[in-house]
């Protein structure tokens, strides 16, 4: 449903928000995402912003309708816009377990994103669901992820960014980096608190459990055994991606890396000299 992005459900997930256990009337909403150019028809392939993002956010468990009136499924305590990240995550990633299946779509396309190297960031327009053709050496198991032309995939860009999985940059032309540091960051409270330390393979194997679409997930194994040998990660390798994001975080000051002679050594590139990292803290 292409009028369904994150920005637009933020809006109304923020605004259903504020009004609480009340909701609010379908026709006092229709505005917040977007002008009523964008919701001309129910033809397939218009773009109906408030219908598309109303049906999305009924699907993911996020708004109740009841007649006219429309209200949150769950009306958060905190903070919205996390309460609403943490939402969109909880269902779109955290809690799936296969890529293969259509609620697994999003997810799937996030842990093939998450396999290119940031090095050679994915084009906006043009090779993305060519090169997701081409790297899998299996035609008769051929996954696509929803990404099935530019619009599809521009579409799952979308998500992944809202999620914090990449960024977008424009060096000439538009384009697409795997960069999981938000999202590994936003996990951080959980996974390490403060002034914890432990084994760099415990934290990615927790990190893996907790989100499948990192390496050693349920759903980046799903797509990294689709791929053809030559481009899956190396054992004992740490992603590309991830390795972005751990370089960030350490740069900023958030985590720490060293490596002890007691704990299994990963080899994350480009830190420790060697890129060789057995112990992760965080201050």
């Amino acid at each position: 449903m292409v009028g369904a992005t994150p920005n637009r459900l933020s809006a109304l997930y923020c605004h259903l928000a504020e009004e609480g256990e009340e909701g609010q009337e379908r026709t006092r909403l229709t505005s917040l995402v977007g002008p009523t150019s964008l919701a001309r028809s129910e033809e397939a392939g218009e773009d109906n912003a408030f219908t598309d993002c109303l049906a999305v956010g009924s699907d993911l468990g996020l708004f109740v309708v009841d007649g006219d009136i429309i209200r949150l499924m769950s009306p958060p305590m905190g903070d919205k816009g996390d309460a609403f990240r943490a939402e969109l995550a909880a269902r779109l990633v955290d809690h799936v377990a296969s890529a293969t299946t259509p609620e697994g779509a999003v997810a799937g396309a996030i842990a093939w994103m998450l396999c290119q190297d940031p090095r050679a960031p994915l084009k906006w327009t043009g090779s993305a669901s060519v090169m997701l053709r081409k790297q899998q050496f299996r035609p008769e198991v051929t996954a696509d992820f929803g990404m099935t032309n530019d619009s599809r995939f521009q579409q799952a860009v979308y998500w992944a960014r809202a999620l914090g999985f990449v960024t977008r940059t424009n060096l000439g032309e538009e384009l697409v980096i795997p960069d999981p540091t938000c999202a590994i960051e936003h996990r951080l409270d959980k996974l390490l608190p403060h002034g914890t330390e432990k084994l760099l393979s415990s934290f990615l194997a927790e990190l893996a459990d907790c989100c499948p679409v990192f390496e050693g997930g349920s759903v980046r194994t799903q797509v990294e055994d689709l791929l053809r040998p030559e481009l899956r990660r190396e054992s004992g390798n740490v992603s590309a991606s991830t390795t972005l994001a751990l370089h960030r975080l350490k740069q900023r000051g958030v985590i720490d890396l060293r490596r002890l002679d007691d704990g299994r050594v990963l080899f994350v590139e480009g830190l420790l000299d060697d890129g060789r990292v057995s112990h992760i803290r965080r201050g």
